[in-house]
């Protein structure tokens, strides 16, 4: 076999043979609680946590939501870490095989006779031609402990990006439930406004007429000037919904408001959420999982770290043409080769490396404090957006029933109002009530939607079935 072939073969059967430092990783099971403290329990089926915001049955939300994952700016961060991550195992994994450079060089030199005593000098010509190779030998495994430290990282990236990706789908339609919500309290604002000022208009002809008071006329000027003052913080809360909502889909504040500037209802979830078991729904969020393979990667890097307290191998060789004709550098008598091993052994470095490994060591037992600290806060997240969830929707039936209660009330006192039996205080005792108990189930309608969304979040809710931000 020919010494340049033999080289090239070489390494890989020693790398073959050689054996692994460091420990081997095996994932612990999710330290998961057996079953929620609360659960949702309904008939209906269990609710796809996957293109969730598709059961809130908006299309403009359905449209954000896109608009969100291709271009938000912390999306495409993590995209772009997912690329450098990518491009750092093609780095580790190239370490595997030998280096190859191919040189050539024409020189042409003249030499002095002078040192012989003779006059004159000497011209020459060389040319050169060749390849040269080295490898260094993973004998202990550290290449591959680093390949495994790099797969780690980049799948540590891949769960970023989704986590982002899930942070981003929620914040999108939280503001924009919230950009609803706004605009159904002005709607009640501006209606109960129409209706204080009727009211103030009528006690005022009454007064004018003699068959009312001037303090009637009066308390409904106040109680018409108070609804008109709260329309204008409204109407900056919906702004202010409106530009984080541009910032979060890559739009200008003006597209997004011509987008939402026709009020429409808000979202409501259509039907029930039922969770899957904590260790199915831990398992699937991406936090969880990127925590997990940084544990990994961490396990791997002592292995890195240990290979380097051994001996390292090097294979080193050379293949080319030496001639000093061009023409005849084609010949076989132009042929030139080396070959030899060279090894570095660590003798003495005042712990340098031992205290490298105790690192390693650190940073892995810190990865495991951050996973279980993911997995205890992702717990904590999920049990209370279930109780806000169960707790929010017998909020929400309640305030339904106290509107409708005060409805009554109202139309009550006017009656008696007109018929004398009732003071105007009461009326408008009755009618602040309901303006009151409206804005406050408005407020509710929202809330729900949002314990809703933050619950989805909890599960891990992603954009797996409809593709990931390509990276």
């Amino acid at each position: 076999m020919k010494p340049a072939i033999s080289f090239l073969l070489l390494p890989s059967a020693i790398v073959l043979a050689g054996c692994m430092v460091g420990p081997d990783y095996h994932p612990d099971p999710v330290p998961a609680p057996a079953a929620w403290t609360d659960r949702l329990v309904s008939k209906a089926p269990a609710s796809d946590v996957t293109g969730w915001w598709r059961h809130f049955r908006d299309p403009m939300l359905d449209h954000l939501i896109e608009l969100a994952v291709s271009a938000n700016t912390d999306v495409a961060q993590n995209v772009a870490k997912l690329r450098q991550a990518r491009a750092s195992v093609m780095q580790e994994n190239a370490g595997l095989y030998p280096t190859l450079d191919g040189s050539a060089s024409a020189t042409r030199s003249k030499q002095s006779l002078a040192d012989i005593g003779s006059a004159g000098s000497i011209t020459s010509n060389t040319f050169k031609a060749g390849f040269d190779a080295s490898f260094e030998l993973d004998i202990f495994g550290g290449q591959r402990r680093s390949i495994e430290s790099a797969n780690a990282s980049r799948a540590a990236a891949a769960e970023d990006l989704a986590d982002t990706v899930r942070t981003v789908l929620g914040d999108a339609a939280r503001y924009y439930v919230e950009a609803r919500g706004y605009q159904a309290r002005i709607a009640i604002a501006i209606d109960t406004l129409a209706s204080r000022t009727d009211t103030w208009n009528l006690t005022r002809a009454k007064a004018q007429g003699g068959t009312g008071t001037g303090l009637d006329a009066v308390q409904a000027e106040a109680e018409m000037e108070s609804a008109a003052s709260s329309i204008p913080p409204l109407e900056y809360d919906f702004r202010e919904s409106v530009n984080r909502l541009a910032v979060l889909t890559g739009t200008q504040p003006q597209d997004m408001l011509h987008l939402l500037r026709a009020s429409k209802p808000i979202p409501r979830l259509a039907g029930s959420i039922e969770p899957d078991p904590p260790v199915v729904a831990l398992a699937r969020r991406p936090d969880i999982q990127a925590a997990e393979r940084r544990v990994a990667s961490a396990t791997a890097d002592i292995g890195v770290a240990q290979a380097d307290r051994y001996p390292a191998v090097t294979l080193a060789g050379s293949l080319g043409l030496n001639s000093s004709g061009i023409r005849s550098l084609a010949n076989i008598s132009s042929n030139v080769w080396s070959f030899g091993p060279s090894v570095s052994l660590p003798i003495f470095d005042a712990g340098k490396r031992a205290a490298k490994v105790a690192e390693k060591i650190a940073d892995r037992d810190e990865k495991i404090a951050d996973w279980q600290a993911a997995v205890r806060s992702a717990v904590e997240e999920t049990e209370n957006a279930l109780v806000a969830l169960d707790r929010e929707r017998a909020h929400n039936i309640a305030l339904r029933r106290t509107v409708a209660a005060y409805a009554d009330a109202l139309k009550v006192s006017d009656v008696q109002y007109d018929a004398g039996l009732a003071t105007f205080l009461n009326v408008l005792d009755s009618g602040r009530s309901l303006a009151s108990q409206r804005d406050n189930l408005a407020a509710s309608d929202v809330q729900l939607a949002i314990d809703a969304i933050a619950l989805y979040k909890a599960l891990g809710g992603g954009w797996q079935n409809v593709g990931t931000p390509s990276g």
